[in-house]
């Protein structure tokens, strides 16, 4: 961009913004005295896109909450499934440990028979 093109497109957005700022009301003393007020499209086929949207939003929502209840049997089962699993593998260990130190015990009471005394 050529510096005269540069400056007149600045002096373009000054005098735009100059506009813009000049034509924006004085911000009220307080809030609550600025009413917002939604214009009201009276075109019929916004309406029904509006419509439509809010029905779509409605459905996948519903679609939604059908599946969370779907699922949650399924998901407590698999819930209670894995930690019954944990405990069963607890338990395994506990139980060949308890068997080994049986052994182990068992074999400590008893004399060695690789010594042999002559």
């Amino acid at each position: 961009m050529n510096p005269r093109t540069r400056t007149l497109w600045t002096a373009r957005a000054f005098a735009f913004w100059t506009v813009v700022a000049a034509a924006q009301p004085e911000a009220p003393e307080s809030m609550s005295e600025q009413r917002i007020i939604a214009p009201v499209n009276p075109d019929p086929l916004v309406t029904k896109r509006n419509a439509t949207t809010q029905a779509n939003a409605d459905y996948r929502a519903r679609k939604a909450a059908l599946a969370r209840e779907r699922c949650a049997p399924l998901a407590e089962a698999r819930a209670r499934y894995k930690e019954e699993l944990a405990n069963s593998r607890i338990n395994r260990k506990a139980d060949r440990d308890a068997a080994n130190n049986a052994l182990k015990a068992i074999e400590l009471d008893q004399p060695d028979a690789s010594i042999k005394s002559h």
